[in-house]
C-alpha cells in the first residue's frame, strides 16, 4: 500500500513538473510572437533588474556577463587602471604615421597616404533609452589633409562604410556624437553586401546586446589593405581587402576578447562564428600592435588563439524583429 502511495506521490508530482515546464515554454514561445510594443519595456528593463538582483544579493543571478567569462573565450586576469574613455589597453600602436583624431564618442587613428581610418575605437555602455536621431549628413573632416569628401564616393558602388558605428554612438552620446560618426575620417568604402548584413549586425550587436548586459565593451575596428595598395576609387581613396572588429569585455578583474576577420567579397548572411579570427592574425594583417599597455603575458593569453564561440545573451527571446 505505501509503495503504491509513494509511486502516485512521485507521478503526481512529475506531471505537476511536467506542466510547469510546459507552461514556461508556452509562454516564452508565445512571448517570442508578441507585438514588440508590447515586448519592448521587458527587454528594456531586463539589465536593470538583473543587476537589482544581483545588488540584493542574489548571487545566482549573475547574468550572461559573468556566465560568459566561463568556457572558450581568450580571456585573462589583468591589473586595473587599463579602461579608457574609448579604448581598453591603450590605443593601437603602429609602424606608420597616422594623425590621431578625438571625437566625443570615439578615437581615430587615421592615415593620410590611404585616406582612411586605418582603427577606430569606442565604448559602449548601458543606457536607459536606445532611441536615436535622424541621421545628419556626410561631412568632410577639416582636421585631415586628405579632406575626403562624400562626393569622393559617388558612382564608385561602395558604400560609405562608418567604423564607429552611427547608432551605437547616437544611443550613448546624444546628436553631437552622432554627428561625428559621419565625419568621412570615420568612412571607408564597403560594398553594400559587407555594409547592410554582416557589418550591421555586428554593429547591432554590441549596441543593442552587449554593450547593455555587459554594461560596458571597448571595440576595435577598422579597414585591412593588401601591400603594395592597389586598389582605390577614382578620388585617391583606398579600397580594403578585408575588415576586421575586436570586442573587449572586463568584468572582475578578468578579461575577455574576440575578434572577426570580414573578407570583402564575404557573402550576405555569413554565419558570423565562422569569422572569429585571432588578435594575432589580425596584427599580422593589419601592422597593428593592440593592447599595447597591456603585459606580454597578458596579450599573449589573449591574442594567441581565436574566440571558440560568440558571447552569449540574456535577451534571445527579446529580440526586435
Amino acid at each position: 500500500m505505501k509503495a503504491r502511495k509513494h509511486k502516485r506521490g512521485v507521478v503526481r508530482h512529475f506531471k505537476v513538473l511536467l506542466l510547469l515546464v510546459l507552461l514556461y515554454l508556452c509562454g516564452t514561445v508565445g512571448y517570442y510572437f508578441l507585438p514588440w510594443t508590447v515586448r519592448k519595456p521587458v527587454y528594456m528593463l531586463s539589465p536593470k533588474l538583473n543587476r537589482t538582483l544581483r545588488l540584493k544579493g542574489f548571487k545566482i543571478v549573475e547574468g550572461w556577463d559573468g556566465l560568459g567569462l566561463w568556457g572558450r573565450d581568450c580571456r585573462a586576469a589583468v591589473e586595473p587602471g587599463h579602461r579608457g574613455d574609448h579604448a581598453y589597453g591603450g590605443y593601437p600602436a603602429c609602424g606608420r604615421e597616422l594623425t590621431l583624431l578625438e571625437n566625443e564618442g570615439y578615437v581615430v587613428g587615421y592615415s593620410e597616404p590611404l585616406r582612411n581610418p586605418l582603427w577606430v575605437a569606442y565604448r559602449v555602455f548601458d543606457v536607459p533609452s536606445l532611441e536615436s536621431g535622424k541621421r545628419p549628413g556626410f561631412r568632410t573632416d577639416h582636421r585631415t589633409r586628405a579632406k575626403v569628401s562624400q562626393r569622393d564616393y559617388s558612382g564608385s558602388g561602395y558604400d560609405r562604410g562608418h567604423m564607429a558605428p552611427n547608432y551605437a554612438i547616437a544611443t550613448r552620446y546624444g546628436s553631437d556624437g552622432q554627428r561625428e560618426t559621419f565625419l568621412m575620417s570615420n568612412i571607408v568604402p564597403q560594398t553594400p553586401q559587407i555594409n547592410r548584413h554582416i557589418w550591421k549586425d555586428l554593429e547591432m550587436r554590441v549596441a543593442k546586446r552587449y554593450g547593455r548586459y555587459f554594461d560596458e565593451v571597448w571595440v576595435v575596428t577598422g579597414p585591412i589593405f593588401n601591400e603594395p595598395v592597389g586598389r582605390r576609387l577614382s578620388s585617391g581613396v583606398a579600397i580594403p581587402s578585408a575588415y576586421y572588429k575586436i570586442m573587449i569585455d572586463e568584468k572582475g578583474g578578468q578579461l575577455r576578447v574576440k575578434a572577426f576577420l570580414i573578407a570583402g567579397n564575404c557573402p550576405p548572411y555569413t554565419r558570423i562564428k565562422t569569422r572569429l579570427v585571432s588578435i594575432d592574425d589580425l596584427e599580422v594583417l593589419t601592422g597593428l600592435d593592440f593592447f599595447p599597455d597591456l603585459s606580454k603575458d597578458v596579450q599573449s593569453a589573449l591574442e594567441s588563439k581565436p574566440a571558440g564561440r560568440l558571447w552569449p545573451w540574456l535577451g534571445s527571446a527579446l529580440r526586435h524583429h
